[in-house]
């Protein structure tokens, strides 16, 4: 599992604003355009992947497994406002890879790969925050 933290200077309800949005109009589109209730235990699919809310509190925690036939994996957003906007702490868990049949060489590049990758979606996420904000 891979886990970043990192600072950011809008708020936690900056954050989950944007997210609710991306996650409602995705879940509408896979129900077609039925009404949508964000809460834990809520399922949908989204370009091919499963997916299931696994925890979901407003302001404070996102969490959801995705699974399809090429990934099974559980991402997770933790937001903590303090005096310089938001803290989010993002995790990433690939539930397939199985280190034991890995040299210690290649699991080191994927925990690599899955550190990089992590930065990316954070970063990803916070830009499109900002732009949300100035719309």
């Amino acid at each position: 599992m891979i886990t970043i933290s990192k600072q950011f200077s809008f708020k936690a309800k900056d954050f989950f604003d944007y997210l609710d949005q991306q996650l409602i109009t995705s879940i509408k589109q896979a129900r077609n355009n039925m009404p949508v209730t964000l809460q834990a235990g809520t399922e949908y699919e989204q370009s091919g992947a499963k997916v299931k809310i696994t925890e979901y509190e407003r302001g404070k925690v996102y969490a959801a497994h995705f699974v399809s036939d090429r990934f099974d994996i559980i991402i997770k957003y933790v937001t903590e406002d303090n005096n310089q906007g938001v803290k989010i702490t993002f995790s990433e868990e690939m539930l397939h890879f199985e280190r034991e049949k890995h040299g210690k060489l290649q699991t080191m590049f994927y925990n690599w790969q899955l550190k990089m990758g992590a930065n990316k979606e954070l970063k990803r996420m916070a830009d499109n925050v900002y732009a949300n904000m100035a719309a």
